[in-house]
């Protein structure tokens, strides 16, 4: 087996550090260098393959230098900073809005102060909301199931518009509009209710695990008062009472007096 050349790795390394660096190497020039056959140097390159050892150039984030793609241009409503701090241009119906309370109406913030923020109070409130909704969905399912089988409820409508022709039956300048309703019957109405009522559901389930688990800590906590005001009565020997006898009650009875 003929021995490899000591200069083989040396040629790698090299070959490695110069395109990391971002150099073009020539392998040409690069082989008279290092005194190879330059088709020696290419197989060298090939079976111990160079270029897979060479660590790509990390990508910068925007134009590279030199770009002038944006040079001059400006936005569609011209030179301007942008919409106003705290805009709401995008909002539909709220539901998603975030909320800046110094914005708030009289109403508005009369109704987040009357909110309970104590989790048990917060807990009953939300059970509340969830029982008159799910009230809501039974009778409004119950009204579908009473409904006639061929019965249909408009769920969507395109309204679609384009200018009036002159003819015998249109009128001249005016524009014609044609509708396209999307309905759904009364068996599909129901389907959907039934989905949202098994969510609403759940989360009244796990409300009320919740109280339930907050009703026996509060049990545990009362009866674990009890328990040290027992040892402390057996280790002071002393029994506090309410000082209601009268007005000479200290208030303390020894347990040796009453025996």
């Amino acid at each position: 087996m003929p021995k490899r050349s000591e200069k083989r790795d040396t040629a790698k390394a090299e070959y490695v550090e110069r395109r990391n660096r971002g150099e073009k190497v020539n392998l040409r020039e690069f082989a008279d260098k290092l005194g190879v056959v330059y088709k020696t140097l290419r197989d060298w390159k090939r079976i111990d393959k160079w270029d897979e050892a060479v660590t790509p150039p990390k990508k910068k984030r925007g134009g590279q230098p030199g770009n002038t793609n944006s040079k001059g241009k400006k936005n569609a409503a011209g030179p301007h900073p942008g919409a106003p701090l705290r805009n709401k241009n995008a909002e539909k119906d709220g539901a998603y809005s975030t909320v800046f309370f110094d914005t708030l109406n009289d109403e508005e913030k009369a109704l987040i102060g009357q909110m309970p923020l104590g989790s048990k109070a917060a807990l009953e409130h939300e059970m509340k909301i969830l029982k008159f909704r799910e009230n809501k969905i039974l009778l409004k399912i119950a009204e579908y199931e009473d409904a006639a089988e061929d019965s249909l409820y408009i769920s969507s409508v395109l309204d679609m518009r384009r200018p009036g022709g002159r003819g015998e039956n249109k009128r001249d300048g005016a524009n014609q509009e044609m509708g396209m309703y999307t309905k759904d019957s009364a068996f599909s109405r129901v389907l959907k209710l039934q989905e949202a009522l098994y969510k609403i559901q759940g989360r009244i389930a796990k409300i009320t695990d919740g109280l339930r688990m907050m009703e026996e800590f509060d049990t545990k906590i009362e009866l674990e008062r009890e328990r040290l005001e027992i040892l402390r009565i057996r280790a002071t020997g002393i029994v506090e009472t309410d000082g209601e006898d009268g007005p000479d009650d200290l208030g303390e009875i020894e347990l040796e007096d009453v025996k």
